[in-house]
C-alpha cells in the first residue's frame, strides 16, 4: 500500500477520480476511491487518496498535488471543461481533421488549461502526432502516457510504433514485449 513517489498533478477533484480509475492494479483489475484525507503539507496541499482494487482488493495510496484548485471553488469543475474538450479531440481525430485533433489534445494535457497527468490524452496526442509522420514527438507524448499509466498494453504498442518509426528498433522491441505480457496477463 505505498504511495505515490511524486505528487500526482491534478487541476480539480474530478480529475482524481478518472485517474484513479484508469489505474490497473498488478492483478490486472482497476481501482476504485475507498477514502480521501486533505494532507497539510508544508509546501502544498495534497490529497492522499486510498483506492481498493476491485478484482483482488489490494490496496494502493496516491497522493495528489491539489494546489492548483484547492480553495478555488470556480475552479472545482475544471475537468468537465477538460473531458469536453478530450471528446471535441477525438471527434475531430474520427472525422479526419488531425490538426484540429492536436490543438485539442494539447490543451487536454496543458498544465494550465488541462490536466497534465491524463495519460489518455498523451496516448491520443501520440496517435495523430504519429499519423502525421512526426515520430519523435509522438514517442515523447507516448512515453509520458507509458510513464502514468505503466500497464496499459495499448499504451506500449503504440509506443513501439512509434520507436520503430523514430528508427530505434531496439527500445521499440522493448515495448512491443512488454505490450504482449500485459496483454497475455489480462486479456
Amino acid at each position: 500500500m505505498k504511495p505515490s513517489r511524486t505528487p500526482i498533478p491534478a487541476n480539480s477533484p474530478g480529475f482524481e477520480f478518472v485517474y484513479v480509475a484508469n489505474q490497473r492494479c498488478e492483478c490486472g483489475g482497476y481501482f476504485a476511491t475507498v477514502s480521501q484525507s486533505l494532507q497539510d503539507a508544508p509546501a502544498r496541499p495534497t490529497e492522499r487518496v486510498l483506492a481498493r482494487c476491485e478484482a483482488c482488493g489490494a490496496e494502493r495510496t496516491f497522493v495528489f498535488d491539489i494546489s492548483s484548485f484547492f480553495g478555488k471553488f470556480e475552479r472545482y469543475d475544471r475537468f468537465q471543461q477538460t473531458e469536453d474538450t478530450f471528446r471535441r479531440a477525438m471527434a475531430a481525430l474520427r472525422a479526419g481533421r488531425p490538426t484540429e485533433a492536436e490543438v485539442a489534445l494539447r490543451e487536454v494535457v496543458d498544465p494550465e488549461k488541462g490536466e497534465p497527468a491524463f495519460a489518455w490524452g498523451y496516448y491520443h496526442l501520440g496517435r495523430v502526432l504519429l499519423m502525421q509522420g512526426r515520430a519523435e514527438e509522438a514517442v515523447g507524448a507516448l512515453e509520458r502516457a507509458a510513464a502514468i499509466q505503466p500497464l496499459e498494453p495499448d499504451i506500449h504498442r503504440v509506443l513501439a510504433r512509434a520507436l520503430q518509426a523514430a528508427g530505434r528498433v531496439e527500445q521499440a522491441q522493448g515495448h512491443l514485449r512488454r505490450a504482449e505480457e500485459l496483454r497475455a496477463r489480462f486479456g
